[in-house]
């Protein structure tokens, strides 16, 4: 009986015994930190992943930088065309000019018959000069109202001189890109030149328009083209008319042309507009040919 007592006693102590252990074991497993869950980034991976967004964003900063920044491709300019001056004097009326066998059968009168031919001239050299994209045309007739102010250059042929007198007009011109000029004035011309037994005569037509001359019952009737045409450089001297390519232009017998095909009238006072077309046409037509050799000439330059 005293055994039992003491067993009992002696379990009872080791059971409070194993009680404190395991309260101790609560009180002090409180204490212990979770363990992080699996969703949950450390610091250190939390770190990388903004490095890595960061790095990402400069990437994407870098290229939408370099768009932005990019220089558009600029066409390509033209460079400008060089001006070529025109400068025109012509009355506004043709001129019949007439030599008779004696010199009271003379006589120079005018036909009430606007040609327009200031417009026409410079609308023939500027269609020529045109054909080529690198030049362009210019009126410089309200710049200048003499031609004598556009006498630039002294000398023939590539041996020429700048006149003096005019460098402040022609530093002007060049100043506004003209470079080269061409001056067409109206003025006398020999129309006609006989020779015989006692050597030759010239004939002069006073103005452009129609040229006869009568003798002995024969009659010649001339188209002409009585003009002064000068074609000068201002960037040099040179007078390009005295150039051998343009020799022909400069001879009188060229801008008086017989026409075969003119039909006089019976009274020359009443001679139609349409009687002296053939006239005209023949004219133009020889500015025609020069301007068409300036434009080759310019073209070639």
């Amino acid at each position: 009986m005293k055994f039992v007592t003491k067993f009992t006693v002696l379990l009872a102590v080791l059971m409070l015994a194993a009680g404190c252990v395991t309260q101790r074991g609560m009180d002090s497993g409180e204490s212990v930190p979770s363990q992080p869950k699996s969703e949950e980034a450390t610091p250190t991976e939390s770190t990388e992943q903004e490095d890595v967004v960061q790095d990402g964003d400069s990437v994407n900063d870098g290229t939408t930088k370099g768009e932005s920044t990019k220089e558009p491709v600029s066409k390509p300019v033209a460079p400008p065309k060089q001006k070529v001056g025109v400068w025109v004097s012509a009355k506004k009326f043709p001129t019949h000019t007439h030599i008779g066998t004696t010199k009271f059968n003379n006589f120079t009168k005018e036909y009430s018959y606007d040609w327009q031919l200031n417009n026409t001239l410079y609308s023939t050299f500027k269609k020529a000069i045109e054909q080529n994209s690198r030049f362009t045309a210019v009126d410089i007739s309200s710049m200048v109202e003499d031609a004598g102010a556009l006498d630039f250059v002294m000398g023939e042929g590539n041996n020429g001189a700048f006149n003096d007198k005019q460098n402040t007009l022609r530093k002007s011109l060049l100043d506004k890109g003209i470079a080269t000029v061409i001056i067409v004035e109206e003025a006398p011309t020999v129309a006609i030149t006989e020779c015989g037994t006692y050597g030759c005569s010239e004939h002069q037509s006073k103005g452009f328009g129609l040229f006869t001359r009568s003798f002995l019952g024969t009659d010649h009737y001339i188209a002409s083209a009585s003009f002064n045409v000068s074609i000068e450089r201002l960037d040099k001297p040179v007078d390009i008319l005295t150039l051998p390519l343009f020799t022909e232009f400069q001879d009188d017998a060229l801008k008086n042309e017989r026409v075969e095909d003119f039909t006089p009238p019976d009274n020359f006072d009443e001679i139609t507009e349409q009687e002296l077309a053939p006239i005209k046409n023949t004219i133009v037509n020889y500015f025609d040919r020069l301007a068409t050799a300036v434009g080759k000439y310019l073209s070639g330059q």
